[in-house]
């Protein structure tokens, strides 16, 4: 064999031991077609309301994996993966609101999963779960927010501004992104990754890997962050308009910082404050110290919170006796 041509059969052998492969890791959950496409569901234990766990952007059905296992003990549970990521097939729109809470509708009924659905959204997820209270309101029994986006911002001419704030024109105006936006391919999962178990780390990292090898930063568009641009101003909206926008409904905010005071309500230089006041029927659960990933870094919080609002919607109690 000729040193030429023993490089190229080294090279691929190479390429193919670090591609990631769909074989490696299969989905823990079930595969489910939605119309053309699949995506992933993973549910585990029995009872009512159905606790549904949605991931912040770029994260994973198993980075709840923490969670879910207890909260199962308790009542029925499910994570999932959005459009694109992990297991779960692209769509045409890809995390904007509107596709995301019709993605999410389609799979829990084509799943056989019965509501009442309590809503748990971590980071920007935060958006999601509201918007698809608006949607399907009679399905909802309870929201929970979990260190919800705060100041979701973009560079423009090298100066930032948060999406609210921004114009149409002045987001579309960022996209498409660089190639150098695409960075360097993930060889280790850090904090606060790394507080999964070993084998969900590794796991987690071929995920990531496989995300980072099909995105090309050269190809985004700006239909998702436009959709959160409109999906932001219509809470801000509501919030400004009504003080209890969606009346005794439960709602759990479990935040790293303390309960907002009710000055900032109307405020838009944050997200988070309103959510304070989207019920009369709110608990503020402060997870002191804890990073953004309050699931990682404190599952007990979120699990207790959780079994708290499970409890309540099950006696029709208020969740502050």
């Amino acid at each position: 064999m000729s040193k030429y041509l023993a490089m190229i059969v080294i090279t691929t052998i190479m390429s193919q031991a670090n591609a990631p492969s769909s074989e490696n890791y299969p989905p823990p959950g079930r595969l489910l077609d939605i119309g053309g496409r699949k995506l992933h569901l993973n549910c585990t234990g029995k009872g009512s309301p159905t606790v549904v766990l949605m991931a912040g952007g770029g994260a994973f059905s198993i980075d709840w994996a923490l969670v879910q296992a207890q909260v199962a003990q308790k009542t029925r549970v499910c994570s999932y993966d959005r459009a694109g990521l992990a297991w779960s097939d692209s769509g045409p729109e890809d995390e904007t609101v509107e596709q995301t809470i019709s993605d999410l509708h389609t799979l829990l009924r084509n799943a056989g999963e019965e509501g009442p659905y309590l809503l748990v959204g971590a980071s920007i997820a935060g958006i999601f779960i509201q918007a698809y209270q608006r949607a399907y309101p009679n399905e909802v029994a309870g929201l929970v927010f979990s260190n919800s986006s705060n100041r979701v911002g973009r560079l423009v001419n090298g100066k930032g501004g948060l999406v609210w704030e921004l114009s149409e024109e002045q987001i579309r105006s960022t996209f498409p992104l660089s190639e150098s936006d695409k960075g360097s391919e993930p060889t280790r999962e850090g904090d606060p990754f790394d507080k999964l178990p070993a084998n969900l780390r590794a796991e987690r990292l071929w995920l990531e890997r496989k995300l980072w090898q099909k995105w090309e930063p050269t190809k985004e568009r700006p239909d998702s962050t436009l959709s959160w641009r409109k999906e932001f101003l219509e809470e801000f909206a509501e919030s400004d308009a009504k003080k209890y926008p969606l009346a005794a409904l439960p709602v759990v905010v479990i935040a790293s910082g303390p309960a907002a005071a009710e000055s900032e309500l109307h405020s838009h230089d944050a997200a988070s404050p309103r959510l304070d006041f989207l019920s009369s029927n709110t608990l503020h659960v402060t997870a002191a110290g804890s990073g953004h990933e309050i699931h990682l870094y404190e599952p007990e919080v979120v699990i207790a919170a959780l079994a708290r609002t499970v409890q309540a919607i099950r006696s029709r109690t208020p969740l502050f006796e």
